[in-house]
């Protein structure tokens, strides 16, 4: 007995595109979040150099 296929919808177009392009929106919105931790941690650290130079 051949099993029966499910019918083509719109509405299963679309979930496998947005299903397939989800992974690289993740993946690119973790990278644009550790660039700006890592810059915006930029400041403290020169500080933080700074302010140990001035204390020696």
């Amino acid at each position: 007995m051949p099993k029966e296929k499910r019918p083509l919808t719109t509405g299963g177009i679309i979930f496998n595109i947005l299903y397939t392009l989800a992974f690289p929106a993740i993946a690119t919105f973790a990278f644009l979040y550790t660039v700006l931790v890592w810059i915006f941690s930029i400041p403290s650290k020169v500080i933080a150099f700074f302010a140990s130079k001035i204390k020696k």
